[in-house]
């Protein structure tokens, strides 16, 4: 008798609602009624791990668990089930020294839909390559979310040579840019080999492949892509400016990747780093006679879990 009248309650209260309000969303997250019909939902999820805001500029809000914490950890579902939606963003890798190419951008990667339950799963946020003295970049560290993996990205040449990494989007190089990988990220650019600068090639992006490198310029990097995840539009995963040498008149850094891609740079300057939290590349080091400047570190890397509350 009870399931009889506890079945009868609902369906006379989904009729008023629809009746009074027909985009109703019951915040006990058991009903939902959109335009009219009736949909019977899971209950919600709760979970910890990250640091955990709320995102009010959707209908339902979204709860929101970022993961920006160099290094491994874990995202726990203690009630419910259901789907939330993932990004994530590897370390970038770092430029190269001395007319260095630029970093490639982290490897970038999200899912609308991951299904979860009860459980733990694992995250692994990626560290930026580091400055290397006098040398190619180094890649940038993987992040992922159980078995979602963005690769890092890859290091920018020393010197516009053939030194450039593949990664998540490649690292700057000589006469071949380092290779992204499908569906994360672009290639780095080349270098040039005029006088009076040899631009290196910046670092690829999310979104585009690296600019190869001019005769007066480095190579900018390749502008990354925007995700809302968190609530507002951020861009990701921007790759380095190429460097340049000055002999006797002076050349520009190429421009990081929208995305938190650094600055190339000339006159023996070390290149911009990547910003962190962004996967963003760092900018190749400029090179004047003596002086052989570093390039800039990698940014580290994010992952972003959000789902209804």
């Amino acid at each position: 008798m009870w399931k009889l009248i506890k079945v009868f309650s609902l369906a006379v209260a989904a009729a008023i609602a629809i009746a009074a309000y027909p985009y109703v969303h019951m915040t006990d997250g058991k009903i939902l009624i959109t335009d009219g019909k009736i949909q019977f939902a899971a209950a919600g999820i709760t979970a910890t791990g990250g640091a955990i805001t709320t995102n009010t500029a959707t209908t339902p809000n979204r709860r929101v668990h970022s993961f920006t914490n160099v290094g491994a950890t874990n995202f726990n579902v203690t009630a419910g089930s259901g789907n939330v939606e993932v990004l994530v963003v590897a370390g970038g890798g770092s430029g190269g020294a001395a007319r260095g190419g630029g970093g490639g951008a982290g490897g970038r990667t999200s899912q609308v839909s991951y299904a979860v339950v009860v459980g733990t799963y694992s995250v692994t946020n990626g560290a930026g390559g580091a400055i290397v003295l006098n040398d190619n970049g180094n890649i940038g560290g993987d992040s992922a979310f159980g078995t979602l993996i963005a690769k890092g990205g890859g290091g920018g040449s020393r010197g516009g040579e053939n030194g450039a990494t593949a990664g998540g989007s490649g690292g700057g190089g000589g006469s071949a840019g380092g290779a992204g990988t499908p569906g994360q990220g672009f290639a780095g650019g080349v270098a040039s080999e005029s006088a009076p600068n040899y631009g290196a090639g910046g670092g690829g992006g999310a979104s585009a492949a690296g600019a190869n490198g001019a005769s007066t310029a480095g190579g900018n990097g390749g502008n990354g892509a925007t995700n809302s995840i968190s609530g507002a539009l951020v861009p990701y995963a921007g790759g380095g400016g190429g460097g340049v040498y000055v002999g006797g008149t002076p050349g520009a850094g190429g421009n990081g990747g929208g995305g938190g891609g650094g600055d190339g740079t000339s006159e023996g300057k070390t290149g911009e780093n990547g910003l962190a939290n962004t996967g963003g590349g760092g900018g190749g080091g400029g090179y004047y006679e003596a002086t052989r400047g570093e390039g800039g570190s990698g940014g580290s890397g994010i992952v972003i879990v959000s789902y209804p509350i």
